[in-house]
């Protein structure tokens, strides 16, 4: 049985999403928050008929995800391929982002600044409404949001952080 999980840090998170969304190294305690925040039963997450195929690109856009001990990641992606990540508002990590159609299929990638960051990438699902499921490499399921997407220099500290 796949686990889902709907934290920014599994994009490992964002992207830490898109999270994320999501290309971080979460710390061993926030990895195994990440691994028991079951939040989205596996019948909730299957893509239904209706729903809409994930988006060809994801530069100039924003993915927010829920931790289990409920801590907010958003992550921007960036037309320059680079990616910030916020948690609960406040920086949280930035590195490079990369989208392409590998072996396996469309992949999106992320890469942090950190020396200790270990690239992580992520196959998208389709879309339900602004909610989008990934897959990671080791079959771990995340379930992101789509949220505004706002340019750095424009970028509040609490930009898309507040709850809808």
């Amino acid at each position: 049985m796949r686990s889902i999980v709907t934290s920014a840090q599994a994009l490992a998170l964002p992207l830490c999403a898109l999270a994320a969304l999501p290309g971080c190294s979460p710390s061993e305690e926030e990895g195994e928050a990440i691994a028991t925040a079951q939040q989205v039963a596996e019948g909730q997450a299957a893509a239904s008929p209706s729903s809409a195929p994930a988006p060809d690109g994801f530069a100039a856009t924003a993915w927010r995800a829920l931790a289990a001990d409920g801590a907010r990641y958003t992550t921007y992606l960036d037309q320059d391929g680079t990616y910030r990540d916020l948690r609960n508002g406040d920086p949280w990590q930035t590195g490079e982002w990369t989208y392409a159609d590998g072996e396996d299929g469309k992949r999106l990638c992320l890469r942090p600044d950190a020396d200790t960051g270990i690239e992580r990438c992520w196959e998208p699902d389709r879309m339900r409404g602004d909610m989008m499921r990934l897959e990671g490499e080791t079959g771990t399921l995340i379930e992101l949001e789509s949220v505004e997407y706002v340019l750095p220099s424009a970028q509040p500290s609490d930009a898309s952080d507040d709850p809808a």
